[in-house]
């Protein structure tokens, strides 16, 4: 017998013989079938895709929607959202070139196939809750809630609250009268016009039309603000808010998701802009509770889903709720 010390490794100068199908590297059992399967069964024009029209066009043809709506799922599944990762993919994942069959988006048609077909992506989802439930994946007697802040396309600066807009507005009156008394001083403290005191005078001047500018810019969205009965007001991306929990501050939006107990499948799924998740207990339950069309539903939230109100609304849709309660003084509290 001979003596090993260690499994014997690879020789990475030896020559070898590899499999001569990329089928051969997949397993019967992986996900990619799974996923491969699925997407064959859908008609992706009457789902709404794009680029499922056949035309003579100049340049070169566009990619096939459904082998990118494959790869869009399989970075669901692998918990890969850039693009440029899932492109990476293409060229070195074998599962991926089996399941895309060998194409090599690049990341801007991987993004942009997301951002053009967000409806059409929001139809293939609600078909394979269907399916699901036509395969009787989901049990359809207990439903758990909860909620999780994802960070949008915004920084915390690029989002406006009235508190913070009227400090800022003070804080450039303040600079605005610092501007205006400078210009008066340099006005009066000699009348010899020399090259130096114009200079300065002229950059007083600007200084302050900078200032002035942007003190009408914050104007114009605390008027906004007014307007629209808001709290926050975002100026690049117009949904998100300033979310804050357990200290902790986030630029982006609060989504809830509702899943079955049976196979944990996520039966329904919304994109607030609330803070908390106080008012969305009844919503996501009674959106849960249609697509399993259950008569009689479980609902599970943590502490902060408990709402008197929202209680009330889930036992008058046959929803019995189990929920957590804070503090006792809650109770006396009509949220």
């Amino acid at each position: 017998m001979t003596t090993r010390r260690y499994q014997s490794s690879l020789n990475r100068q030896q020559e070898m013989l590899l499999p001569s199908r990329v089928e051969d590297y997949v397993s019967q059992n992986n996900t990619v079938r799974a996923i491969d399967a699925y997407v064959n069964t859908l008609d992706v024009k009457e789902l709404g895709f794009q680029h499922t029209e056949t035309i003579i066009t100049s340049g070169q043809p566009p990619f096939n929607p459904a082998a990118l709506l494959k790869l869009y799922l399989y970075g669901y599944l692998q918990g890969i959202r850039s693009s440029r990762k899932l492109e990476s993919e293409t060229r070195r994942n074998l599962e991926v070139m089996w399941l895309v069959e060998g194409l090599l988006p690049t990341y801007k048609t991987i993004a942009n196939f997301r951002k053009s077909n967000s409806t059409a992506l929001k139809a293939a989802n609600r078909d394979f809750l269907l399916l699901c439930k036509e395969l009787s994946l989901f049990g359809g007697e207990t439903v758990a809630v909860d909620g999780s802040f994802f960070k949008g396309d915004v920084s915390k600066q690029g989002i406006y609250t009235e508190d913070k807009l009227k400090k800022q507005l003070e804080a450039l009156e303040k600079k605005i009268t610092q501007y205006q008394d400078e210009l008066d001083k340099q006005d009066t403290a000699d009348n010899k016009l020399d090259q130096d005191s114009l200079n300065e005078d002229n950059n007083l001047v600007e200084k302050l039309a900078i200032i002035k500018q942007k003190k009408a810019e914050k104007e114009a969205l605390q008027q906004q603000l007014k307007d629209r009965g808001e709290k926050q007001i975002s100026t690049v991306d117009e949904d998100a808010r300033l979310l804050t929990k357990r200290g902790e501050t986030v630029a982006g939006y609060n989504v809830q998701i509702a899943v079955d107990n049976k196979h944990r499948l996520i039966v329904a799924e919304d994109v607030v802009q609330d803070g908390n998740d106080m008012q969305q207990l009844a919503p996501m339950l009674e959106k849960a509770q249609s697509i399993l069309q259950s008569e009689n539903l479980d609902g599970l939230g943590d502490s902060g889903y408990f709402n008197g109100s929202q209680i009330k609304a889930c036992e008058d849709q046959n929803i019995t709720v189990y929920v957590p309660v804070p503090d006792k003084s809650w109770l006396k509290k009509d949220d």
